[in-house]
């Protein structure tokens, strides 16, 4: 798995205690491709197969902007998923993500949850 990605807007790293990936700064549309890696990544064992844990953690609480290519990055993981397992998303309130991905309807996806925490 690769450690990390940055530029000027982006850092993605791995979470620490879980398969997932936390995000600091801004998500414009160019990130798409390296978000996009390293959902997968988190998908992938050590060469032995698919990892089972039930839940993929994606971590915006240190993202001040999601645009909405990022947003769809994100949803097309999901939908790749095989329940049980299932996307979380962690976002502040700021982001408008519940509002959001409810006028799409995607907030009836079974492999994809909003984790609202308050403050960042």
């Amino acid at each position: 798995m690769r450690d990390y990605f940055v530029d000027d807007l982006l850092l993605i790293m791995p979470t620490n205690h879980s398969p997932g990936v936390r995000l600091s700064g801004e998500v414009v549309s160019t990130h798409r491709g390296p978000l996009a890696l390293a959902l997968t990544d988190q998908t992938q064992s050590d060469g032995q197969g698919r990892v089972q844990a039930a839940e993929i953690l994606i971590d915006l609480v240190g993202v001040r902007y999601l645009a909405n290519s990022g947003l769809e990055t994100l949803v097309a993981f999901a939908v790749h998923l095989q329940p049980p397992q299932c996307l979380v998303v962690r976002a502040t309130p700021e982001l408008d993500l519940r509002d959001r991905i409810a006028a799409r309807g995607w907030d009836r996806m079974e492999t994809l949850r909003l984790d609202e925490i308050s403050g960042a």
